[in-house]
This record gives C-alpha cells, structure tokens and sequence, in this order.
C-alpha cells in the first residue's frame, strides 16, 4: 500500500512538473512588436514676379522624421525628404525635385516642437541642405484603435498637432522657402502588437 501511494505522488509530481513547462512554453510563445514613427511635415508655396507679368510658383514640402522597431529599439533611423516642384519656372523650366537622407532630428513628447537638419542629394544631382524647426499651433489629438482576435492582440495609435514651421532649404546658394510654412503637423505613430501563438 505505501508503493502505491509513493508511485501516485511521484505521478502527481510528474504531471505538475509537465503543466508547469506547458506553461512556461505558452509564456515563451508570446512575442510582443513595437513600431515607432514621428514625422512632423510643412508645406511651402512661393510666388516669384518674373517681370513680364506673369508669375511663377514655386511648391516646397519637407518632412522630418525618426522611426524605431523591436528588437532593436535603441536604432533610430532619423531622416529628412524634401520635394521641390515648379510647373513653369521664369526661364520656362519644369522642376521637379526630391531627396531624401539621413538627418539629425529632435522632438517632443508632447508634440509642441520639432527640428530636422541634412543635406540630401536631389534627382538633378544637385544638393539640398534642410535647417526646418516647427512650433505646435493646435490641440493634441489622439486616435486608438485596437483589433484582437485569438492569438493576437494589437493596438494602433496615431497623435498628431497642427504646427507652422520656419527655416531653410538652400539649393545652389538660394533659400527656397520664404517665412512660416502655409501648412504643417507633427505626428507620432505606435503599433504595439502582442502574438501568442494560440
């Protein structure tokens, strides 16, 4: 009688010893994503008088930016794009310019300020250099949105404020940009997703 009750407590053991690494497998599966993005954006139009007249314009828009992912959350890709477009110039040319490029950026938690500075090559193979900063002008507003479903559990969420941005954008010695942008944001993006395996 005291064998079986021995064999039957080493059962028991074992079974608990089973649904404890069954757990800590199912712990184990879950693997947790996390995307990072900040942008802040400002939008530029220059009206030049040729003389004769007629006018031309000029459309500048530059965003600035940082992007982090897991595992790797200490590696931050920090960026500038500047796109450059003009119809008709007052030499008659059609321009239509983009560049993009490492950068130095900086914000805030908060979303009041931003700055981006980088010089980035164009398609014509000239060079922009970008020195923007953007100053929050709106409220704070928050958008959540989440999706589960067995196995999977994500959250999406989007901030983002009105904001006017000042600086240069100098191509061949000229600045391009001329006073506050006529339009602008600063935004955040965060996509955090949980993956259980179920």
């Amino acid at each position: 009688m005291r064998g079986f009750s021995s064999r039957l407590r080493a059962c028991v053991i074992a079974l608990a010893a089973v649904a404890l690494l069954a757990a800590s497998s199912a712990v184990a599966a879950a693997e947790t994503f996390f995307r990072f993005e900040e942008e802040a954006t400002a939008n530029w139009r220059i009206v030049e008088d040729c003389g004769d007249g007629t006018t031309s314009t000029t459309f500048v828009s530059v965003i600035g930016g940082v992007e982090f992912e897991s595992p790797n959350l200490a590696d931050r890709d920090e960026f500038v794009t500047v796109r450059i477009l003009n119809f008709r110039t007052c030499e008659g040319e059609f321009v239509n310019e983009f560049g993009t490029g490492p950068a130095t950026y900086t914000g805030s938690s908060s979303l009041q300020e931003a700055s981006v500075s980088g010089t980035v090559t164009l398609r014509s193979g000239d060079t922009a250099t970008i020195d923007v900063s953007w100053e929050a002008t709106g409220p704070l507003e928050t958008n959540v949105n989440q999706t589960q479903f067995p196995g999977f559990a994500g959250t999406f969420t989007s901030k983002e404020r009105d904001a006017v941005a000042t600086g240069s954008v100098i191509v061949d010695g000229e600045n391009l940009i001329s006073g506050p942008s006529l339009s602008g944001s600063i935004e955040t993006l965060e996509d955090r997703n949980i993956s259980t395996g179920a």
